[in-house]
C-alpha cells in the first residue's frame, strides 16, 4: 500500500513541478511528465523523481514470478519522494 500511496504522491509533485516550470501537461503521461521535468528543472530532482516512479510502479505490479521489494526499499523510495517536496 505504501508504494501506491507514494507514487500517487509522486505523480502529484510532479504535476506541480511541471507548473512550477512553465509546462503544466495535466493530460500527459507521468513518462512524458518525468521527460519534460529532464529538460526544464534541475537534473537531479528529475533523476530522482525518475528512478523513483520506475522503481515505484515496478513495485505496484509485482507479478507472481518476481519477489516483492523489501519494506527498506519501499521506505528508501518514499524517502525519495518526500525529498521532492517543493519548500515554500
Amino acid at each position: 500500500m505504501a508504494a501506491f500511496l507514494a507514487r500517487q504522491a509522486l505523480e502529484e509533485i510532479v504535476d506541480q513541478r511541471c507548473m512550477s516550470v512553465g509546462a503544466p501537461a495535466q493530460w500527459a503521461s507521468a513518462r512524458s511528465k518525468l521527460v519534460v521535468l529532464r529538460s526544464l528543472d534541475s537534473e537531479e530532482a528529475a533523476d530522482a523523481a525518475a528512478r523513483a516512479w520506475s522503481r515505484l510502479s515496478a513495485a505496484c505490479h509485482v507479478h507472481a514470478f518476481e519477489l516483492h521489494p523489501s519494506a527498506a526499499e519501499i521506505e528508501y523510495l518514499c524517502g525519495v519522494v518526500a525529498s521532492l517536496v517543493p519548500v515554500r
